[in-house]
């Protein structure tokens, strides 16, 4: 056979090769290069090398002819060799072939390599006229029997192992087949059918073209992720060429047709007509072409362009959703009713229980519903490290392609287990600012149909604006349920919980409102409350509303009845987001048992004391009469004794007393008072020489200024000294050892000032107003030390206020001291 120079097919061919060289390159770059990756990269190198010698023939430069073609019949020889290798490794990647098995597989191809150096392969010579005589020698059978066996052998491999694959695999099969068709089909044609039926020889420099079809599937095949079902893409191929050739050929008719025309009409050639139609063509050729093209989508692929609209759409409207029921039924209307899925389930992530929990199922039996994954499970933990979806079939397609560790194969099939108990055939998550937030599983299509990268690309982003939408709503249920947990609080509750706007109309009113003042919520809502004294409602709201906080208020209100009712009302402002007070929030309980309570406390509280007091009066008696000898002398030893006996009964004489001004105190009775005049001097005086003894025994200096003058009080002895005694006996407990204790009096105009100033341990301001309150202490842990039960200051401010004076405390903070002050109104008589 004679082959011609021939410079444009050399250039075609040399464009071949070094295209298929790059892709070789690319392929190697790129993979992950295991072993089917560097098998197809050597194979795409063989047909560059192949490509490029056989340009290098048609070149017809001597001496570069002749050695190509001898090149390239080396280069083409091991083809098969590295195709049946990649065969036996596609698409999982690593060799089947044992050790052996490779080396005997090679060694047809090794000897034909050594052959095809000689003539008995082929024959080649150069022409005088530069074109290269080549004829096949007495072994190219052999190589032709070589080449048809191992493709043969590599073909039916891969078709076998088609056959069971995963449906993911198949489409990579399904491309290089694809490829592989288009590289024979072109081949054939070019340099078979085409020179030996109808003798056009030229066009033979043209078939290595062709392996680039086979290359470029191939390579896809290996390096894309996910593949689009090559059936859809041959389909809208054919679709767009058959609409493209179809519309072309109406516009070169139309536009033949208008030439002529012209010409007929004109007689010669119209130059202004074939500009309007160059025009035509300019601007109206692309538009119809994109209507055609959508015609086609919408008749032939309408499903598909259906759903994908449908998920296209709920992206942009999902953000809007704040409930999660709404957002499940919109998945569950849309996604997979749209898309035809078997079935499909909602994980949300739960934070504070640790897990993601199935909130939704469609199609799923109701054992599914409400399983829980933990952080750790194998399918969250994959999802999180991948940050994509994960298809079953591409797990599958890993495991049958043997990991690269015991591990990750363990992983990989922990993953699959929890996919298949899900029924999901992929899982997309939904991350937001990085984290986990919700999972959606669907099942497999009731088409059959694998879900596309377009599918997965439309379901990512709709998982990733589902994200928001997921916390979005998870907040508003989590708030929902807060407030309906409130108020269900609010309107169990026992006590009246009522709001007033501004102008102290009433907003809610709850049940324990209506048992309370009788009142139904429609009869009181926008009105002012009912039953309240007006003057003091009016006098209550003033203050809220002016930012104070009233606390623990005891008033009265009436029932609807007309019965009155004891209540203790605490009311507190209602702040917009701009601190502006737009209500009035008022608790209000009922204490008409806790008054009978404290009548009856108070009663019984009185007769105990009294009963208390009557026996101790005679034994305090008889204690006097020992003592001083009226019953017979004592020694030394019994009258230490009696005395600290008699010292007890005092101490027991004031709880009693104190027991019986707190049970007045709590009935709202005023102290008995037996006022006589006296010096308050005689009072001071007789108290510190009662606790003499006590503040010797802690080295503690009690020092009593010089009185300025003999000041004369009208005031119940009595009680007046036992304010002395709680005050210095408040010094004795809270002044360390070799503390001082200094008492003065001054006359203050008017009245007379007792000022008792100590070195003990002070108080902190924000105790200072609360010394007086009722059982108040402000240590309790030094208070049980040291003993008391916290009513000494308060009793010893109501007999301060019974004489019409009053009390106060001064400490300039812990460790400084304290100083109680009063002042008792001077006697004029």
């Amino acid at each position: 056979m004679i082959f011609h120079p021939n410079l444009i097919a050399s250039g075609f061919l040399l464009l071949a090769g070094f295209s298929n060289l790059s892709l070789a390159v690319f392929i190697l770059l790129k993979s992950k290069r295991r072993q089917s990756d560097i098998c197809f990269s050597l194979f795409c190198f063989g047909f560059a090398l192949w490509s490029i010698f056989m340009g290098g023939g048609a070149s017809g430069v001597s001496g570069i002819s002749s050695f190509s073609v001898r090149a390239l019949i080396v280069s083409a020889v091991p083809l098969p060799f590295l195709f049946l290798l990649f065969s036996n490794s596609f698409p999982e990647g690593k060799i089947r072939f044992s050790a052996k098995a490779i080396f005997l597989l090679s060694l047809p191809s090794s000897v034909l390599v050594a052959f095809s150096l000689t003539d008995w392969l082929v024959e080649v010579r150069v022409l005088e006229n530069g074109a290269l005589w080549v004829q096949p020698g007495f072994l190219e059978y052999l190589s032709l029997l070589h080449f048809l066996v191992y493709f043969s052998a590599a073909g039916a491999l891969l078709y076998r192992r088609f056959r069971i694959a995963g449906e993911t695999e198949k489409i990579r099969y399904k491309y290089l087949f694809f490829g592989a068709f288009l590289t024979a089909a072109t081949g054939i044609v070019l340099n078979i059918i085409l020179p030996v039926l109808f003798g056009i020889s030229f066009l033979v420099y043209f078939g290595p073209l062709a392996t680039l079809f086979l290359a470029g599937f191939t390579a896809y095949a290996i390096l894309k992720h996910r593949l689009f079902d090559i059936s859809i893409i041959i389909k809208k191929t054919t679709a767009y060429s058959i609409v493209t050739a179809g519309l072309t050929i109406v516009y070169v008719i139309m536009i033949l047709g208008l030439e002529r025309f012209l010409r007929l009409a004109f007689g010669y050639q119209f130059l202004l007509g074939g500009i309007l139609a160059a025009l035509f063509i300019a601007v109206s050729y692309q538009p119809f072409r994109e209507r055609l093209q959508t015609f086609v989508d919408n008749l032939f692929f309408r499903h598909t362009i259906e759903y994908q609209k449908v998920i296209k759409e709920i992206t942009h409207i999902i953000n809007s959703v704040t409930d999660l029921h709404t957002l499940f039924r919109l998945i569950d209307r849309t996604i997979v009713r749209v898309m035809c899925i078997k079935n499909a389930a909602v994980l949300l992530l739960e934070e504070k229980d640790g897990h993601y929990q199935v909130e939704k199922t469609n199609g799923l039996p109701e054992t599914v519903k409400g399983l829980r994954l933990s952080f750790d499970d194998p399918l969250v933990v994959y999802l999180q490290e991948k940050n994509d979806a994960v298809v079953l079939e591409e797990i599958r397609g890993l495991l049958r392609g043997e990991p690269a560790t015991p591990a990750e194969k363990e992983n990989l099939i922990k993953v699959q287990a929890e996919l298949e108990r899900l029924a999901a055939a992929v899982a997309v998550p939904s991350f937001l600012k990085g984290k986990l937030v919700g999972i959606l599983t669907l099942g497999v299509k009731l088409s059959g149909e694998l879900y596309s990268p377009d599918d997965l690309e439309l379901l990512l982003t709709l998982a990733s604006e589902a994200g928001i939408a997921i916390e979005n709503a998870k907040l508003y249920r989590d708030i929902t349920e807060t407030r309906d947990y409130l108020n269900n609080l609010i309107q169990k509750s026992d006590d009246a919980i009522v709001t007033l706007d501004a102008a102290g109309n009433v907003l809610s009113y709850n049940e324990g409102a209506g048992k309370i003042f009788g009142y139904e919520a429609a009869e009181v809502i926008g009105r002012k409350p009912h039953g309240a004294p007006a003057n003091e409602f009016s006098e209550t709201i003033a203050r809220v509303l002016r930012g104070e906080t009233v606390r623990s208020l005891e008033t009265g209100s009436r029932h609807k009845t007309g019965a009155n009712i004891p209540i203790l009302l605490t009311a507190s402002p209602i702040r917009n987001s701009e601190g502006e007070i737009t209500g009035i929030f008022v608790i209000m309980k009922d204490i008409t048992e806790l008054k009978k309570v404290d009548r009856l406390k108070a009663e019984f509280l009185s007769v105990v004391s009294h009963e208390l007091r009557t026996p101790l009066t005679p034994i305090k008696g008889y204690l006097s009469l020992l003592l001083n000898g009226s019953l017979g002398e004592m020694d030394a030893k019994q009258s230490e004794a009696l005395k600290v006996i008699l010292n007890q009964s005092d101490h027991l004489q004031n709880l009693i007393d104190t027991v019986i001004d707190i049970s007045r105190l709590e009935a709202n009775k005023p102290l008995e008072l037996e006022n006589e005049p006296l010096f308050i001097a005689d009072i001071i005086e007789q108290s510190v020489a009662a606790l003499s003894p006590a503040f010797k025994t802690k080295d503690i200096l009690v020092a009593v200024a010089p009185e300025d003058g003999r000041l004369a009080v009208l005031g119940d002895r009595k009680k007046l000294l036992r304010v002395m005694d709680n005050l210095l006996g408040n010094s004795l407990k809270f002044v360390p050892a070799g503390g001082k204790v200094e008492i003065a009096v001054r006359d203050i105009g008017g009245a007379v000032e007792v000022r008792v100033s100590d070195t003990g341990i002070g108080i902190a301001q924000e105790h200072l107003g609360k010394i007086f309150d009722k059982f108040y202490q402000v240590d309790s842990s030094y208070t049980r030390a040291t003993g008391g039960i916290g009513m000494g200051l308060t009793i010893a401010r109501e007999i301060v206020r019974a004489h019409g004076g009053e009390i106060r405390a001064e400490s300039e903070g812990l460790g400084r001291g304290t100083k109680i002050i009063f002042t008792i109104p001077v006697s004029r008589s």
